[in-house]
C-alpha cells in the first residue's frame, strides 16, 4: 500500500504526469472493452484474420515513417524546426507503401489504415514533444471513444472490413494538428544532414519493433493458423494492459530525458509496480480471461506465460528512453534488433514444435533479451566513464 500511495503521490503531483496518465489509462480502457467485445462476437478464426490485415497495414505505417514518433518528440522538445520535413517524407512514403499493399492485397481499407497509423503517431509524437497533455488528452479520447462506435457499426453494417474502415475514420481528426505543423515549419532537407545518423537509427529501430510486433502475427497467422494466432492477439491485448503504467511512464520521461532530467525516483516505482502487475497476471488474470471469453482456451495459457515478461519490458522501456533522450540511439537499435530476431526465431522453432507455449516463452525471451542488453551496456559505460574520473583525479 505504502508502495502505491508513493506512486500515487507523484503521479498526482505532476500535473503533465497525471493528465498522461489518466487520459492514456482511459484511452486503453475503451480500446480493451472495443477488442473485447469484438472478441466475444467473433470466433477465434476470424478474430485472428482482423489482427492479420490490421498487422499489415501497422508494417505498412512503421516501413513510411523515416519520421520516427521518437525522433519526432524528441526533436520538437528540443525545439529543432523540423516537422514539415519529417512528415513530408514519411507521408510521401505512406502514399507509396499504401498502393503497394492495395495492389498485392486488393484491400482498400487496409492501404487507408496504414495512413491512420502514419497521421497518429507523428501527431501524439508532436503532442508529446510540445508536452501539451491536455490537447493529447482530449484528441486520443475522441479517437478511442469514435473508434468504438464507428467500428462496432460498421462491424454490424459490412463486417469485419467495416471495424478497419471505423479505425481509419477515427484517426482523420489528427490532420489538424498534422497541418498546423506543415503551417509552422518549412520543408527544408539540408536540415535533416545534421542528424541523420540519430534520424536512421530510429528508423531502424522502428523497423525492429514492427519486425517483433507485427511480423510475428503474420508468422503466426501463416504458420499455425488464425485460430492460434486469435488467441495470440487477446493475450497481447491483454498484456498491453498490463503495460498501460509503464507505457505513460516512458512517454512522460522521453521529453524530459531529452533535457537531462533524470526522474530517478519515477523510474524506480515504475519498476516495483510492474513486478505487482506480472504477479497479478500469473495468478488472477488467466481466470478472469476465462470466465469472459471461454472460447479463447489457448490465451489462458498465453497471458500467464507472457505475464512475465512485463518487468523485463518495463525496464527496457526505461533504459531505452535514458538512451534516446541523449540521441544515443545505436545501442537501442542494436537490442531492438536482438529482441526481434529472437521472436521471429522463437516462432519458427519453439512454436512450430511447442505452439502456444513455444511462442509465450518466445515473446518473454524477446524482451528479457533487450533489457539485458541494455543493462549490461550501461554498467559498462558507468564503470568506464568512473574510471576514467578516477584516473584524472590521480
Amino acid at each position: 500500500m505504502d508502495l502505491w500511495t508513493k506512486f500515487k503521490s507523484k503521479l498526482l503531483g505532476s500535473k503533465g504526469l497525471g493528465t498522461l496518465g489518466l487520459s492514456d489509462i482511459l484511452a486503453r480502457g475503451v480500446t480493451t472493452i472495443l477488442w473485447f467485445y469484438l472478441a466475444s462476437i467473433m470466433s477465434s478464426e476470424g478474430y485472428g484474420e482482423l489482427h492479420f490485415m490490421i498487422s499489415i497495414a501497422a508494417m505498412g505505417g512503421v516501413l513510411s515513417l523515416f519520421a520516427t514518433p521518437t525522433a519526432v518528440t524528441v526533436y520538437v522538445s528540443k525545439n529543432f524546426k523540423l516537422e514539415s520535413t519529417l512528415y513530408f517524407i514519411s507521408l510521401l512514403a505512406g502514399l507509396a507503401c499504401s498502393i503497394i499493399i492495395i495492389l498485392i492485397f486488393s484491400r482498400l481499407d487496409v492501404g487507408l489504415l496504414v495512413f491512420g497509423f502514419i497521421i497518429n503517431d507523428l501527431t501524439i509524437a508532436y503532442l508529446l514533444g510540445k508536452k501539451q497533455y491536455t490537447k493529447y488528452a482530449k484528441y486520443l479520447l475522441t479517437q478511442k471513444l469514435s473508434a468504438v462506435i464507428l467500428c462496432i457499426l460498421l462491424y454490424y453494417w459490412i463486417g469485419n472490413v467495416g471495424i478497419i474502415y471505423g479505425l481509419f475514420i477515427s484517426y482523420l481528426p489528427f490532420i489538424i494538428i498534422l497541418y498546423k505543423g506543415f503551417k509552422e515549419t518549412k520543408i527544408s532537407f539540408s536540415d535533416l544532414k545534421p542528424r541523420k545518423g540519430f534520424l536512421i537509427n530510429n528508423y531502424m529501430i522502428s523497423l525492429a519493433g514492427v519486425f517483433r510486433d507485427q511480423l510475428d502475427k503474420l508468422l503466426i497467422g501463416s504458420l499455425l493458423g488464425f485460430s492460434l494466432l486469435g488467441n495470440f492477439a487477446i493475450a497481447v491485448q491483454v498484456y498491453a494492459v498490463f503495460m498501460i503504467i509503464t507505457n505513460v511512464v516512458v512517454r512522460y520521461l522521453l521529453p524530459d530525458d531529452a533535457r537531462n532530467i533524470p526522474n530517478t525516483k519515477l523510474k524506480k516505482l515504475t519498476i516495483l509496480i510492474s513486478i505487482l502487475i506480472s504477479i497479478f497476471g500469473v495468478f488472477v488474470a488467466p481466470h478472469i480471461i476465462s470466465l469472459m471469453l471461454p472460447q479463447y482456451i489457448d490465451a489462458v495459457d498465453f497471458i500467464q506465460i507472457m505475464s512475465l515478461g512485463v518487468v523485463p519490458a518495463t525496464l527496457g522501456l526505461i533504459l531505452s528512453t535514458k538512451l534516446l533522450g541523449s540521441e544515443k540511439s545505436k545501442h537501442v537499435l542494436i537490442g531492438r534488433w536482438i529482441s526481434a530476431i529472437t521472436m521471429i526465431s522463437g516462432i519458427l522453432l519453439l512454436g512450430t514444435v511447442y505452439g502456444t507455449i513455444g511462442l509465450a516463452l518466445s515473446f518473454i525471451l524477446s524482451s528479457t533479451l533487450f533489457a539485458v542488453y541494455l543493462s549490461v551496456n550501461i554498467y559498462l559505460r558507468t564503470n568506464e566513464s568512473n574510471n576514467m574520473s578516477n584516473g584524472v583525479e590521480l
